[in-house]
């Protein structure tokens, strides 16, 4: 009869072992902003805020375009580096180009 108990206890120890794994992950890929910013997607210009804003992925076709301003150089643009798209605070949970703009462009504070 011993055996028998053993099994179950097995049971819920290799059960509680998956749970508690499958619990880090996800938080673990929560916790993730690079792997939270390659699932992001990139802003259409065709979206309602987008279009308000005049933005377009390459700016200097944006209509109302400022020479020299580039979503780079914008205080709401946290990308970094050389990428091509990064994290804008207008456009919450999507990407905006490297090079777009948009006419809320705000110089970065140096």
């Amino acid at each position: 009869m011993t055996g028998s108990h053993s099994r179950p206890e097995t049971d819920r120890r290799q059960f509680l072992k998956l749970a508690t794994s499958l619990a880090l992950v996800s938080i673990l890929d929560v916790a993730s902003p690079k792997r939270a910013a390659a699932q992001a997607q990139t802003v259409d210009p065709k979206d309602p805020l987008a279009v308000s804003l005049n933005y377009a992925c390459d700016g200097a076709t944006a209509p109302g375009h400022v020479q020299g301003q580039f979503c780079t150089g914008c205080q709401l643009y946290s990308g970094t580096g050389d990428a091509k798209s990064g994290p804008c605070a207008l456009f919450q949970g999507k990407l905006v180009c490297a090079g777009g703009w948009c006419k809320s462009w705000v110089k970065r504070a140096t």
